[in-house]
C-alpha cells in the first residue's frame, strides 16, 4: 500500500468526524510506518483550528484524490 492509499485508510478508519485539525494531527503522529518526512508534509497542510466534517474535507486540504 502506497503513502497516499495509507493516509486515506488511516483517515477514513481511524478519524471520527467531525475532529478538529489538531486532533487528526495528534492521531496521524502515531503513523509510525509512514516515512516523518511525508507525516510533516500533511502535518503542515492540515489546519489546527478547522473542524473537519468528513475525510473528503481532509483529503481536499491535503490535496488528494478523492
Amino acid at each position: 500500500m502506497d503513502i497516499g492509499q495509507e493516509t486515506m485508510k488511516h483517515l477514513n478508519e481511524h478519524i471520527s468526524y467531525p475532529a478538529k485539525g489538531e486532533d487528526i494531527k495528534q492521531a496521524c503522529n502515531m503513523m509510525d510506518h509512514v516515512p516523518e518526512k511525508e507525516r510533516k508534509m500533511d502535518m503542515d497542510m492540515i489546519n489546527d483550528r478547522k473542524t473537519y466534517g468528513s475525510s473528503d474535507e481532509v483529503m481536499k486540504d491535503l490535496k488528494m484524490n478523492m
